[in-house]
């Protein structure tokens, strides 16, 4: 099907309506006149207690982390790091950051957005690259991405190995966010994924050594529990991804990791599987993480029910390329909780740290990559006509928001450095 770019007017019509004004519809098929109605207030008020953000605090005490589970390395690393705390503040800093919108919030509309998105979410393997990780994603605001990963510049900047300009590498993120979302970007391989994939360990025996040592025993029960409950996985995968026999995913090792900061405290399991020959290098890795439970009050709507569908459903809007094998099952222990979302890792997986990055240059560009990706994703994602309207809608958006989000992106990271100092001092 051909699709007819549409009118100026139709287009300014239809983003107006995106943002909230308006309600828009064809009066008859083929005719050019549009019905366009103002949106009237509801016969039912919703709750006092919707809020769009929350003025919320960035403390956060070591008790409180020691009481849901973190262990004496997860405080330690913390302890010596500013950029790991800021990884610990996710939600709060996209409360914070609508709250901040809030006189703005019927002019900002609606877009998927990855909702925690900062430097270290960016991976690298042997043939992709990119940021991932979209437990935290939904449809919201925009300026959460903009904020969170502007200010994740700057926490990162006070402690890079070389001569940091912070402002200037905020400059290059927004103006590829900008060009991203007026037109189509070709995608431009940062130079610090060559160098990784370069410096990265040996891939199979190297690599897969580096797999197994990430995997920490689980209690016998659990570990029975897990092994009962990964028949109905395989079945979505044999029913839903039919090139590989059953026993591709028999399990050969599994057990507890703990990677990353933010989501260090929830559940994950890493899984090892015999592949579909005997030898180790077709074997498959297979991180099991457990969706977080929305509260309700998130300025980034995600699904209070349904399952982990939506990760992998927002993993294909936003990510470059869904992982080889994924999928979601139940929890075996606790069927009314929220199901496993399970990912691979391709071979030679690696996470970004703020210690890779070697240059000023290096960090602008995997700036750039992250707002080619964040802001451009709905030039592939969607048809001709509505990419037209997201495309006026989001532009509007973020000509009327840039300098004030520059300035917050400063500010929570100024606020993130004071608070990780007390919390190094605390006990």
């Amino acid at each position: 099907m051909t699709f007819a770019r549409p009118s100026v007017e139709v287009a300014l019509v239809a983003a107006i309506a995106a943002c909230g004004y308006l309600s828009v519809r064809a009066e008859e098929p083929g005719a050019r006149a549009l019905s366009v109605q103002v949106a009237q207030a509801p016969l039912v008020q919703p709750s006092p207690t919707a809020t769009f953000g929350e003025n919320v605090s960035f403390a956060v005490e070591k008790s409180t982390l020691r009481a849901r589970g973190a262990s004496p390395e997860l405080i330690a690393r913390i302890d010596a790091s500013p950029f790991r705390y800021f990884r610990l503040l996710g939600p709060s800093f996209a409360a914070r950051t609508c709250f901040a919108f809030q006189d703005l919030r019927w002019r900002l509309p609606s877009v998927a957005v990855h909702g925690d998105a900062h430097l270290e979410q960016f991976i690298v393997t042997g043939t992709t690259y990119g940021m991932r990780d979209f437990d935290q994603a939904g449809f919201g605001p925009a300026i959460v991405d903009l904020v969170r990963y502007a200010a994740s510049i700057h926490v990162a900047c006070r402690r890079t190995s070389f001569r940091c300009d912070a402002e200037r590498a905020v400059a290059a993120y927004f103006t590829a966010y900008r060009n991203a979302l007026d037109h189509p970007i070709s995608p431009t391989i940062p130079s610090i994924v060559e160098r990784l994939r370069q410096t990265s360990t040996a891939y199979p025996e190297g690599w897969l050594a580096w797999v197994d040592g990430q995997i920490q025993p689980l209690p016998p029960e659990e570990e029975a529990h897990f092994r009962r409950g990964w028949a109905p996985f395989v079945t979505l995968l044999t029913q839903t991804q039919p090139g590989r026999p059953a026993s591709a995913y028999d399990i050969s090792k599994v057990g507890r990791i703990e990677i990353g900061v933010g989501s260090a405290l929830d559940k994950k399991i890493l899984v090892r599987t015999r592949g579909a020959s005997g030898d180790p290098a077709d074997d498959l890795i297979l991180e099991t993480r457990v969706t977080p439970r929305p509260t309700g009050r998130e300025c980034v709507w995600r699904p209070p029910h349904g399952g982990s569908l939506h990760v992998i459903t927002f993993t294909a809007t936003i990510g470059r390329q869904l992982p080889e094998v994924f999928g979601f099952l139940p929890q075996e222990l606790d069927p009314t909780a929220p199901e496993w979302w399970v990912q691979s890792w391709e071979p030679g997986y690696r996470e970004l740290s703020i210690a890779d990055l070697g240059s000023q240059t290096e960090l602008e560009e995997l700036a750039a990559d992250a707002a080619h990706q964040l802001a451009g994703y709905f030039w592939n994602s969607f048809p001709e006509p509505l990419r037209e309207y997201l495309r006026f809608a989001q532009l509007q958006a973020f000509d009327l928001v840039q300098e004030r989000a520059r300035i917050l992106a400063r500010d929570l990271a100024d606020e993130t450095a004071k608070e990780w100092e007390r919390f190094r001092s605390g006990s």
